[in-house]
């Protein structure tokens, strides 16, 4: 399955490595995307949609929440788009950050 990975998931990525630098705790991004391309290319779409449907003000319809756990750490937010083509990721948040919904 092929990832597409939109602006604003690349910034939030970084911002997310500002809010954790913030905290004391190590830059996680470049991991983040290795567990989240390697959950997406492990799922049978054909199936299930892992996650539930959201809306965000300003961002595409048809967008989904899944939950992605690195490790023994809270679980990640990842707001994604599925089409038979690809998976469009839009957004990656830590549970403790401000929410977007």
């Amino acid at each position: 399955m092929r990832m597409i990975w939109k602006q604003s998931a690349l910034q939030s990525l970084i911002r997310l490595d500002v809010w954790r630098e913030e905290h004391g705790w190590p830059a996680i991004a470049e991991h983040l995307v290795e567990i989240i391309e390697s959950y997406f290319e492990q799922q049978d779409f054909s199936v299930f949609l892992p996650g539930r449907g959201v809306s965000i003000q300003g961002m595409p319809v048809n967008m989904r929440m899944t939950l992605i756990r690195p490790g023994k750490s809270d679980p990640y937010k990842v707001f994604y788009r599925y089409n038979q083509d690809a998976i469009e990721i839009f957004l990656i948040r830590h549970p403790y950050q401000k929410s977007l919904l």
